[in-house]
């Protein structure tokens, strides 16, 4: 019955109370363009809807078959991804807080709507689309419109479907914006192309260079679940405003934080715990601006899960009307797979009180001046209907790790800050 209540409760709450929406409520919600709050929700415009397309009259009917069912052969049902768009080109370094998104398909499979996300959060998920001209090519020439896309020569070319926003503002520093074109699967889910652009928010006077290379500390090539102390160090050369560690391509954190800053030297160092069992090659990039410099890798090789996993951190944030914000976050570092879904659990009866299958990457504020790239979800919840002690549980398949028993009082005297 408990558990009942609490789903009727969420049903029952105002979708669009003060536009303010968790990523999943916005993901599902439509149209709309949002921009992330310190809180962790979103405060989303709903944008109108296109108009629907024209339609045969109703009262037409098909004839009727020449061929009885069993002669009939249908193919499966198929569903396919919209073909990779051309996009306009996205500066390194903006003028302002403001990025104008563009992008073309000349031809092939179009979309049901596109996504613009800027650091992980959800900013733009829209159906409305406009065609916008490729360009007219001289009499016996070809000219490249945008992207390798072709317009023959004395042709004016539009595009099947191009999409545009002006996304802002944006905060200063590195953003990472994915543009991503998507349909629905024959199970409603989405199947998506897009592309990420990198580009850089802040002053033209601040330092500019690429860094000096770093050089990575000893690190130990085979391990069985310790922690690993990972340092650099820059002897000699330019150096960095900030820097990132990778694991191949992927980003586990990014620190403003260093251990020694010189005219000419500087080093930091951090603590991986809980790194996922497996092959990983660790290294370092330094940056100004998007100027970086990598250090050469570092193989990693992890024999067994640690005897302490990294348990999903809690946190409940005051929101309105008695309402709160739960939050876990679990970082990327430390899991084999992308977990799929997580639930909220009455720990004391064992009972399932929530149950999600929409969870999402973001970066959590860790110590001193890092941000750590993890998996994380959201609910809001009225604070009559928390249990005395939560647990959260995060799966992905089979695999779930739990996060501590923790008392609904702790975190209500303790909300998170940021």
């Amino acid at each position: 019955m408990r558990t009942l209540v609490f789903a009727l409760m969420l049903c029952a709450m105002p979708a669009m109370a003060g536009k303010l929406l968790t990523p999943a409520e916005a993901a599902a919600l439509g149209d709309a363009a949002c921009t992330p709050l310190k809180s962790g929700l979103l405060d989303c415009q709903q944008i109108a809807a296109p108009a629907a397309p024209p339609a045969q009259d109703p009262t037409i009917r098909p004839l009727e078959s020449m061929f009885s069912p069993m002669e009939q052969v249908f193919p499966a049902p198929q569903a396919e991804a919209p073909i990779l768009p051309s996009f306009d080109p996205i500066p390194a370094q903006l003028d302002g807080d403001t990025v104008n998104i563009g992008w073309d398909i000349g031809f092939g499979t179009p979309a049901s709507w596109w996504e613009v996300l800027d650091n992980d959060d959800l900013r733009l998920k829209s159906r409305n689309f406009v065609q916008r001209p490729l360009g007219v090519a001289p009499l016996g020439e070809n000219i490249v419109a945008s992207e390798g896309m072709i317009v023959q020569g004395g042709m004016q070319s539009v595009s099947v479907q191009s999409g545009v926003y002006r996304l802002g503002p944006l905060k200063p520093g590195r953003h990472l914006i994915e543009v991503r074109l998507c349909n629905p699967d024959i199970d409603g889910k989405p199947l998506c192309n897009g592309k990420t652009f990198e580009t850089w928010v802040g002053a033209k006077g601040e330092q500019t260079g690429v860094p000096e290379k770093p050089q990575l500390d000893w690190v130990p090539p085979i391990t069985t679940g310790e922690p690993i102390t990972l340092g650099w160090n820059v002897w000699w050369g330019q150096a960095g405003n900030y820097w990132q560690l990778l694991d191949g391509q992927q980003v586990l954190l990014e620190s403003h934080d260093f251990t020694e800053t010189g005219e000419r030297s500087q080093s930091a160092q951090t603590v991986l715990k809980g790194l996922s069992a497996g092959k990983h090659s660790l290294k370092v990039r330094l940056c100004n601006a998007l100027q970086c410099a990598e250090s050469d890798p570092a193989p990693v090789e992890v024999l067994l899960a640690p005897e302490t996993p990294v348990k999903p951190i809690l946190s409940l944030l005051p929101l309105d009307q008695g309402r709160w914000l739960l939050r876990w976050s679990l970082p990327r570092s430390t899991q084999v797979v992308k977990p799929t879904e997580w639930q909220l659990l009455d720990a004391d009866a064992q009972t399932v009180l929530l149950h999600e299958k929409t969870l999402r990457s973001c970066r959590v504020p860790g110590d001193a001046q890092q941000t750590v790239t993890s998996y994380c979800g959201e609910a809001r919840i009225d604070q009559a209907a928390l249990p005395k002690q939560l647990l959260i549980r995060v799966c992905a398949g089979q695999r779930c790790v739990d996060s501590d028993t923790v008392p609904a009082v702790m975190l209500l005297a303790t909300p998170e800050t940021e």
